[in-house]
């Protein structure tokens, strides 16, 4: 008997098709959402997925409170934007033929107790093969009472106990998460500020300079190393990108490591667009002190010219451009919220 567990937000567009996949080799659905505001729950609950709501603080936090849930011992963990290929379903179809459960694992059994499965990551319509990005090798199949989420809780891996063995399954975990191109920036620096933020909490400090040369040598291993050059151009954008967010996320720590400045937004009658760079800003650091005042409300600021933002009507892109001035504060916004879509969540 196996239990699929597949934690949601705001899924709308993939998880029909996701949920589609498991009917036919798992016994139960279940989704942990963190309060979408899209129809993502509604949709679950027409395709038979029992629903339960839990607040998101990490992605190993919340899948590991949904395998609490699950009712049997085998559980398949996906996420919202992954389907399951005709060969890994054949595979896991094979397995539950196949499979004899003694109830009684022990370490020094030859009976694997999880399972690791090929993922291959769509960008745009086109199947990413190399740059590390396939086979994105993942163990999602796994006995919980054995295993568990660890690790940060972003980039989170299942971890099975000292001493038991694992096995590997045929076929691809087939991964939509890049629709457009800027659905990248923005999986990419959600990461980034994930990982600032746990590393500082475990302590962990940078500097300028280190984030210089984990960034270049991000590049080098996704391009060379990692033969990211044999996607061609996709292959050399990916690992720009790639290293671009490796770049900020430890220009983060560092600014999150020596405390933020309050910011004073200056603008121009555009009011409204002020407030959404104050509101991306408060994205990055939710206890920010942002203040936002008119030029004719506030003439001199000579004290506070390292914490201003000008803004002002007369520019064509305006948003973007204040966006685009939070990156000498540490936050790269202009990255994380490139398109106007992305604006309307700030407003």
């Amino acid at each position: 008997m196996i239990s699929a567990v597949v934690i949601t937000y705001n899924e709308e567009r993939i998880i029909a098709r996701s949920i589609d996949s498991l009917r036919t080799v798992v016994d139960e659905i279940i989704v942990i959402d963190s309060f979408s505001t899209d129809r993502t729950i509604e949709i679950c609950k027409e395709k038979g997925a029992v629903v339960l709501q839990n607040k998101f603080e990490g992605y190993k936090t919340q899948k590991n409170f949904a395998i609490t849930k699950a009712k049997y011992e085998w559980v398949l963990s996906i996420d919202a934007d992954e389907v399951l290929s005709n060969e890994l379903i054949d595979s896991l179809l094979k397995w539950r033929k196949n499979h004899k459960d003694s109830g009684n694992f022990s370490s020094q059994s030859l009976q694997p107790v999880g399972y690791f499965i090929s993922r291959r990551t769509d960008y745009c319509g086109n199947w990413v093969n190399f740059g590390g990005w396939y086979p994105d090798k993942k163990l999602r199949f796994f006995n919980r009472n054995v295993g568990q989420w660890s690790g940060r809780n972003v980039h989170e891996i299942v971890k099975i106990k000292e001493g038991y063995s694992t096995s590997f399954l045929k076929g691809d975990l087939l991964h939509y998460s890049i629709n457009e191109p800027a659905d990248l920036l923005r999986k990419l620096f959600i990461y980034s500020e994930m990982g600032a933020r746990f590393m500082n909490e475990e302590g962990r400090s940078t500097s300028f300079i280190e984030a210089i040369v984990r960034s270049a040598f991000r590049w080098l291993r996704q391009t060379f190393f990692q033969l990211g050059f044999f996607d061609g151009m996709l292959g050399l954008k990916i690992a720009k990108q790639n290293s671009l967010a490796t770049f900020w996320k430890y220009r983060r720590l560092d600014f999150i490591n020596k405390g933020e400045k309050d910011i004073l937004i200056l603008e121009n009658n555009c009011r409204n667009e002020a407030v959404i760079v104050s509101n991306a800003i408060k994205w990055f650091n939710p206890q920010a002190v942002v203040k936002i005042k008119n030029y004719s409300e506030h003439s001199t600021f000579e004290n506070e010219i390292d914490s201003v933002v000008f803004m002002s009507s007369q520019k064509k892109d305006l948003i973007l451009d204040g966006l685009r001035q939070l990156h000498k504060f540490g936050y790269p916004a202009a990255l994380r919220f490139p398109e106007e879509k992305d604006w309307v969540l700030l407003s």
